[in-house]
């Protein structure tokens, strides 16, 4: 077969002075991807299909670097054929895990390592409201700031429940912006809720002097018995700084509080004051060594319950030492036994619900106790000064 009538390759072969690998990388691919189209003469919707993909490779390269971009895509297609999760396999995990009708449930998720979720965070969100009904009550974090509250604070944004975005994923974002959902209105640590009791959750969250205190979303979630955290392949996140304000955790906040101004969902303007959550110190903890005057640190969430269980490799990895304290070492298991935990695996990661009395009736007394035996060790320059690794 002769192929004489079809153009010669343009490819570039040779890169231009200056450019990086990707870059070459890319012309490379664009060359290419121009001689089979005309090549093989492809029809306008393959045309399309191939500038689709390479507008993709561009962003990715743009965002992440070529190379990081390629092995995420890669991840995600193996994801996508290998540990699919759909609506079906949603709702069957939490049938499992007992979510039903009533309940009102706070989730924190990091849903890119379940595996592919068919639907994305809209399959999520509404396979839990079907679950909970218009009786029960859904709740997530809907943080303003990516990094410190001071830093936030200090940088003069105006927080407005009703458009400043969240920071804290993309199920998150996608939930507040629902019909239906509710906002809290404070400028750096906003709670979004669904639901029966919404307004309940949500309201004066800005008259409370600190983000994590009894009149709170986090505080009302500690008095409702029929409150769960739900934790999709990740850890407990913002509910332990409020265990934290109820063991009295040392030097939690900065000292003095802050005026901030801020809009609520209707649109009202507002001044609040708040204390400021301390940068880096109040994320560990410390607890007993392997000999008497010796000390280890924990991270928060991690002295709180070790989840998802892949956590442990990487505590392991870095040199976090849990082994040797009974309470962190058996968490889960009690809990479990408690019935205040139930897990199950989903696609290639694994889903806890955490029943939010079962667990304080578990860790805050046992918290107040190791914390008044280390008080002395939570200098805040010194725990900086150590660099503990987190993640």
């Amino acid at each position: 077969m002769r192929f004489a009538n079809r153009p010669r390759s343009s490819c570039n072969l040779h890169a231009a002075k200056g450019t990086t690998g990707s870059q070459r990388g890319i012309t490379l691919f664009e060359d290419a991807a121009d001689f089979q189209c005309r090549a093989y003469r492809l029809p306008p919707h393959n045309r399309t299909r191939m500038n689709e993909m390479l507008e993709k490779i561009r962003e990715g390269r743009a965002k992440y670097g070529l190379r990081v971009f390629l092995k995420r895509e890669l991840s995600r297609q193996l994801s996508k054929t290998f540990h699919r999760v759909t609506n079906k396999s949603l709702d069957k995990a939490f049938d499992r895990l007992g979510i039903q009708s009533g309940m009102t449930v706070c989730v924190h998720s990091a849903l890119s390592k379940l595996g592919y979720v068919d639907g994305g965070a809209e399959t999520v969100i509404q396979t839990l409201m079907e679950r909970v009904g218009g009786s029960g009550n859904i709740l997530m974090p809907t943080f303003s700031m990516r990094g410190s509250m001071l830093s936030q604070i200090e940088s003069g944004q105006v927080f407005d429940a009703s458009k400043t975005p969240s920071q804290v994923g993309r199920i998150t974002e996608v939930f507040r912006r629902l019909e239906g959902v509710r906002r809290s209105a404070h400028p750096t640590n906003s709670v979004a809720a669904w639901g029966r009791d919404a307004d309940y959750f949500t309201r004066d969250h800005e008259a409370s002097s600190t983000p994590y205190g009894m009149d709170t979303p986090y505080g009302r979630l500690s008095e409702s018995d029929s409150a769960f955290i739900l934790m999709m392949e990740t850890h407990i996140h913002s509910f332990l700084h409020h265990v934290q304000e109820r063991v009295e955790f040392p030097n939690l906040y900065l000292p003095g509080e802050s005026e901030v101004e801020c809009v609520d969902q209707d649109g009202v303007k507002k001044t609040m004051t708040t204390r400021i959550m301390r940068p880096r110190v109040p994320y560990f903890v410390a607890v007993p060594g392997s000999s008497k005057d010796e000390v280890e640190w924990l991270l928060l969430h991690d002295y709180a319950l070790i989840f998802p269980k892949r956590r442990e490799s990487w505590m392991q990895e870095v040199g976090y030492k849990w082994a040797q304290y009974e309470p962190v070492r058996d968490r889960r298991a009690v809990l479990e036994q408690s019935g205040a935990l139930r897990t199950v695996r989903v696609g290639k990661g694994e889903c806890g619900l955490l029943h939010v009395k079962g667990f304080l009736a578990v860790i805050e007394d046992e918290f107040k106790a190791i914390l008044s035996t280390y008080r002395d060790r939570y200098d805040p320059e010194a725990i900086a000064a150590m660099d503990l690794p987190y993640t």
